[in-house]
């Protein structure tokens, strides 16, 4: 058995009834609502509106040639993807992705790190290309999540290394995955980045994100999450990103 699965069912059999006290309302109110299919027509789009604005959640994240049919409510969040989902993308394409989309209120970006480069090697470059655009985010006071594409580390050491780099670049949100490749969120590498999170004293958000389709899934990600940071759970800094969770959570009300 590897480390990782060892660790993993660890996690799993620790967190199983503790998890139990969070409430289906939390983490409503910590769903960013997605829908990240190519093609996606007019109708699905307005009923996604009208879910988020039904249901309180944290945010929406759309294709930014998507965001024309939404309207949300004042505390509902607005996002969008960037450099998304392989993360190869030039500086100056994903700068003309965030403009675009500030055209219709955006607040949130979740960028793709070039995590492919990071793990060839070329850390610096991935590393630079993410810094051009986290400064942009700040300058435009727009929230940034990157995402790490966690299920493409084999090593947990590596994971935590590039968390730990990009928190140093001042990122608001590190995020698990985009939830288009074989392998989205786990116990392991949320542990790591919430390692990473803890270790540096700074108040850096987490986003779960790739596969999360139950709620006792969701609860045990923000029960790992409380215990580690030690904070009372909200989506200023817990964000789960699911397309259909929310309709899970609402079968059990």
């Amino acid at each position: 058995m590897s480390f990782n699965k060892y660790l993993n069912e660890i996690l799993e059999q620790f967190l199983l009834k503790p998890a139990e006290i969070i409430s289906d309302e939390q983490l409503t109110h910590c769903i960013d609502l997605t829908l990240l299919n190519q093609n996606t027509s007019k109708e699905p789009l307005i009923a996604l509106n009208d879910l988020a604005n039904a249901h309180q959640v944290a945010a929406v994240c759309v294709f930014p040639e998507n965001l024309m049919y939404f309207k949300l409510k004042d505390h509902i969040k607005l996002a969008t993807v960037v450099n998304f989902p392989q993360g190869n993308d030039e500086i100056a394409t994903c700068l003309a992705q965030i403009k675009y989309a500030m055209h219709f209120g955006i607040q949130e970006i979740d960028y793709v790190v070039p995590y492919s480069l990071y793990l060839e090697g070329n850390k610096h470059q991935a590393l630079q290309h993410t810094k051009h655009i986290v400064q942009y985010c700040k300058e435009h006071k727009l929230v940034s999540k990157v995402i790490l594409e966690t299920g493409a580390f084999s090593q947990l050491e590596l994971l935590y290394e590039l968390a730990s780099e990009l928190i140093e670049l001042d990122v608001d949100f590190l995020k698990t995955s985009t939830g288009k490749t074989t392998q989205g969120a786990s116990l392991t590498a949320v542990f790591s980045l919430l390692s990473a999170i803890k270790n540096s004293g700074k108040k850096v958000g987490i986003k779960i994100s790739g596969g999360v389709k139950t709620p006792s899934q969701a609860k045990a990600y923000a029960h790992l999450s409380q215990l580690l940071l030690n904070r009372e759970l909200n989506n200023h800094w817990f964000r789960i990103g699911a397309s259909s969770l929310l309709e899970e959570l609402l079968k059990t009300n």
